[in-house]
């Protein structure tokens, strides 16, 4: 009798181990395909390309997930939903709901120009609980991560140095006739935006800091290598969503992984410098123009042409929000809102002008397009997830996972969203629950 029981013990351990190995399978071919392949056509088709790409890897996930969650339910072991699974679903809900009664009608369930409505955000979040479920971070899935960002750097420095590998640029252009001189944006690596890669930069960076911490310098250097080159690939694209994402996430985790019995004082040290520090750009105007507009903010002076024009949209936003305040405008919808557009003037003549198409602040994309049980239902999903770290921070995946969670959190403040970077955001999440579940 013991001996059967302890068999099929052994079987149903077999069979929740290959349960692990398909998820791995799975997140290592995403990870490495997702993030290189930049589609047949540059960076002129990219953004259809991934949203493709994504539609088709996400069939096999939850193909997988239905499996396993009959499987376990015939069995009775299905465990409880977890807090962080209740916010999740409770955020699709309000998605769906917003869709459901959007003045935009289908193209709230699916827009062709972002590719972000209802669709994606229910594969988003179907993507976290069927990671946070079954997966697991491995040290075989973060090789996958530093060899596939190692093929990614090397392609940027290619391009920095003026080439056009695999004719991502139309013709005989390249990164530097971007910006306008020959092309509008800028545009690098298999992820186009520059905007999405400072950003993605900002979740990857820390993640190959983090899991160096602990190691011997033979082991460690080439992921200290890697995140130098990340960090240059960062500077070199001057986009500053990413840098402060990065430095913001920096000084959280300075406080969060510093000794229990140091904490008070390094809070204290970092608020006594961040006041020396406002207190200095209060009184010297920097010819930087991030540094000049901090300094004119200190002294209440507000212009809708800070932050790239960022503190126009916001203002617009923020004057519609109470119409449907609720549920929004529908998921996705800020370009079909009749927003004004962004004029910039130079001696009184315009000089550019741009519609508005994002929030470029992911809390207030979805408080505009979602409504305020949405955004409360995230916030409250990323806040729970941020605690399972804390209370997790000694586990090197969780400690990995949680640090670059945070500076992409940050980023994203900053930084328009977008399906090429936002299904990296929800399986790190993923994982990270899944790790600290695993834990409890």
């Amino acid at each position: 009798m013991a001996r059967q029981k302890q068999r099929k013990t052994e079987q149903k351990t077999r069979q929740t181990d290959w349960i692990g190995v398909w998820i791995e399978i799975w997140i290592g071919l995403f990870v490495a395909f997702y993030l290189l392949y930049p589609g047949t056509q540059g960076y002129r088709a990219i953004s259809g390309a991934k949203t493709g790409s994504f539609y088709v890897l996400f069939t096999p996930l939850f193909g997988l997930g239905v499996w396993y969650l009959i499987r376990d339910l015939r069995r009775g072991a299905l465990r409880p939903l977890r807090t962080t699974e209740a916010a999740a679903l409770l955020f699709l809900f309000c998605t769906l709901v917003s869709a459901a009664i959007s003045e935009h009608g289908g193209k709230a369930w699916y827009n062709a120009a972002s590719h972000e409505a209802a669709l994606t955000v229910c594969l988003y979040v179907l993507l976290f609980l069927i990671v946070s479920r079954w997966g697991k971070p491995t040290e075989r899935l973060f090789r996958v991560l530093f060899w596939t960002m190692a093929l990614f750097c090397v392609l940027c420095l290619f391009q920095a140095a003026g080439e056009n590998p695999f004719g991502l640029y139309p013709g005989e252009l390249n990164y530097y006739d971007g910006y306008g001189v020959k092309y509008p944006g800028g545009y690098a690596g298999t992820i186009g935006n520059v905007d999405f890669i400072s950003a993605f930069l900002a979740l990857v960076t820390p993640m190959l800091l983090l899991r160096s911490v602990g190691q011997k310098p033979r082991k460690a250097w080439p992921c200290w290598l890697l995140a130098a080159v990340c960090l240059w690939i960062a500077v070199w694209l001057r986009v500053l969503c990413g840098l402060v994402g990065m430095a913001a996430g920096g000084v959280i985790c300075l406080a969060v992984f510093c000794p229990d019995r140091a904490r008070k004082r390094v809070l204290l040290a970092l608020g006594l410098l961040a006041l020396i520090g406002l207190g200095l750009l209060r009184t010297f105007d920097l010819p930087i123009k991030f540094l000049h507009e901090l300094h004119e903010l200190l002294h209440g002076r507000f212009d809708d042409t800070f932050g790239t024009g960022r503190f126009y949209i916001w203002r617009q936003m923020l004057e519609r929000i109470p119409n449907r305040l609720l549920f929004g405008v529908g998921p996705d919808m800020v370009r079909f809102s009749d927003l004004e557009p962004f004029i910039k003037y130079e001696n009184g003549a315009e000089i550019a002008r741009a519609g508005i198409t994002d929030a470029h602040c992911y809390p207030l994309q979805i408080l505009f397009c979602q409504g305020l049980p949405a955004l409360l239902s995230w916030l409250s999903l990323v806040g729970l997830t941020l605690v399972h770290w804390f209370r997790h921070r000694t586990e090197p995946a969780v400690r990995t996972l949680g640090g670059g969670l945070v500076c992409f959190l940050c980023a994203m403040l900053f930084c328009p969203s977008s399906i090429i970077i936002m299904p990296f955001f929800w399986l790190t999440m993923g994982l990270l629950e899944a790790e600290t579940a695993s834990e409890n």
